[in-house]
């Protein structure tokens, strides 16, 4: 076992090929992206790959710090993952979140040195985690991209003092996103992004919140909202809440319509983002957008997003003993103080003026 406060690099487990294994969600993937520079700079001479799922491909396009992409398809088989493993030449892999499945295909690769946190290691029923983590004293504190570099740590990959979100979205599809944005008359920068999803714990900031913001900006700074994010019978109420509440502003309607590299480059040419759900934070956060996060829980700590131009906003709201999930999210959501957000909006256009407003058709997001 090693252990991740004090993890000694063993020289014979320096791997030539590293596979970093985040087979889970959008908001997960985004933030293990933290990872890769650290990753390449530690281990210069090693190929370094990530096991995603394929409908996330694209805001890894070209990454310099990564030699290639593996998907994971679970409907292909355990031998077919096994067979990608093979292809590359793996001998190490990190389960940054672990799964069953890539455990089972590793093995059946025959991967040489696992590494996994111990907990996960013990539900490793094949036996292939061979690198057991034990976790950090400060595990349960500390903010969720701490816990790749956790794992990464018999590998001799340091951890950074302050993680940097890093993605590459593929610049073929920029013109479809400026072309989203172009077909409703919206060209240039000047609009922001809006995402009212609820978090993968099921919170949500209410409507209403959103609304005040929007009419913050109609006063200061008028501009068009586009609106990203889930499409679906529980989000779409929320949505024409928010339609219903803002008026002055025109709002464009792009939910379930961007793929996430589509998403990466409207964000990257936003003049700010308020986003109440992970995933669409960390990508704001990973493109240099100017971000206002909003939260209704209150753990502060674990998974706000990362980055100088990130302002976070907490409620400090404690759900009640057996509170309905919908009651709390409204009574949490009430919390949010109007002066601060309009505070926090005020500092997200000030830090976009600052840095020159960027454009989604531009080869770059702004810096």
């Amino acid at each position: 076992m090693v252990t991740a406060d004090n993890s000694t690099f063993a020289e014979d487990i320096a791997p030539d090929v590293l596979v970093l294994s985040r087979p889970d969600g959008f908001a997960d993937v985004v933030l293990a992206s933290a990872v890769l520079e650290p990753a390449r700079k530690a281990l210069p001479r090693a190929k370094i790959f990530l096991l995603i799922r394929e409908k996330y491909a694209g805001i890894f396009c070209n990454h310099p710090a990564l030699d290639g992409l593996i998907f994971l398809d679970e409907a292909a088989g355990l031998r077919a993952l096994a067979k990608k493993l093979k292809a590359v030449r793996a001998d190490a892999l990190a389960h940054l979140a672990y799964s069953e499945f890539v455990a089972d295909a590793a093995k059946l690769a025959k991967i040489r040195n696992v590494s996994a946190f111990e907990d996960d290691a013990d539900a490793d029923r094949d036996g292939g985690v061979t690198l057991e983590v034990i976790p950090s004293e400060r595990h349960r504190e500390t903010h969720e991209a701490f816990f790749n570099f956790e794992v990464l740590a018999p590998f001799g990959v340091p951890e950074a003092d302050k993680p940097r979100l890093d993605v590459s979205p593929d610049p073929a599809e920029k013109p479809s996103a400026v072309a989203k944005l172009a077909q409703y008359g919206i060209a240039g920068t000047d609009y922001a992004v809006f995402n009212l999803d609820c978090n993968p714990q099921g919170h949500y900031v209410d409507p209403a919140v959103f609304s005040r913001a929007a009419e913050w900006l109609r006063d200061h700074a008028p501009m068009p909202i586009v609106v990203v994010g889930e499409k679906n019978d529980e989000a779409t109420p929320r949505f024409l809440r928010f339609c219903r509440t803002t008026h002055g502003t025109p709002i464009l309607d792009l939910r379930g319509q961007t793929t996430p590299a589509e998403a990466a480059w409207l964000l990257g040419g936003a003049r700010l983002c308020l986003s109440g759900e992970n995933a669409c934070a960390y990508l704001a956060a990973a493109m240099h957008c100017p971000l206002v996060a909003l939260f209704v829980d209150f753990s502060s700590g674990r998974w706000f997003p990362l980055g100088h131009l990130t302002t976070n906003i907490f409620t400090g709201a404690h759900r009640f003993f057996l509170e309905p999930t919908s009651f709390y999210n409204r009574r949490a959501s009430r919390a949010f103080s109007d002066e601060k957000m309009a505070s926090a909006l005020q500092f997200a256009l000030a830090l976009r003026d600052a840095a020159g407003r960027g454009d989604p058709a531009a080869g770059t997001p702004p810096r």
